[in-house]
C-alpha cells in the first residue's frame, strides 16, 4: 500500500508547517508550494493523490490553480480549498472552478483528516 501524497499549496509558511505536521501525524506524504506556479511545477513531476489549496495567493491563485488542474491533469483529482474567504461568492467560485470541498478557517484538524481520508478512500 503506496502512502498517499497529499499536496499543499499555501503562501503562508505556519499554514504550510502546520498542515505538513498534521498530514505527517497522520501518515500521508505531504508535498509542498507556496503558490500555483510552484504547484504546477510538482504536479508535472510528483503526482499527488489529493490537493490542499489556499485561494488568495501571489502569481497564480487557488481558483486559477484549480482551473490547470481541471484542464490538464484531472478531472479525478481531489481538490479541497481551505480559505479565510468565507462569502457565498468566493464559495461559489470556488466550486464553479472545480473543487471537491470548500473549507473555511479555522477548521477542526479531525474534520479535516476525514474528508481528506474519504476522498482518498
Amino acid at each position: 500500500q503506496a502512502v498517499a501524497r497529499v499536496l499543499i499549496v499555501d503562501d503562508s509558511l505556519s499554514v504550510r508547517q502546520s498542515l505538513t505536521e498534521l498530514l505527517e501525524d497522520a501518515g500521508y506524504q505531504p508535498l509542498v508550494a507556496r503558490d500555483g506556479v510552484e504547484a504546477v511545477e510538482v504536479l508535472r513531476t510528483q503526482a499527488p493523490d489529493l490537493v490542499l489549496t489556499d485561494i488568495e495567493m501571489p502569481r497564480m491563485n487557488g481558483l486559477e490553480l484549480v482551473s490547470y488542474i481541471r484542464s490538464n491533469h484531472s478531472e479525478a483529482l481531489p481538490v479541497i480549498v481551505i480559505t479565510s474567504r468565507t462569502t457565498q461568492k468566493h464559495r461559489q467560485q470556488a466550486m464553479d472552478a472545480g473543487i471537491n470541498l470548500y473549507v473555511t478557517k479555522p477548521y477542526a484538524e479531525e474534520t479535516l483528516l476525514s474528508n481528506i481520508q474519504s476522498f482518498l478512500n
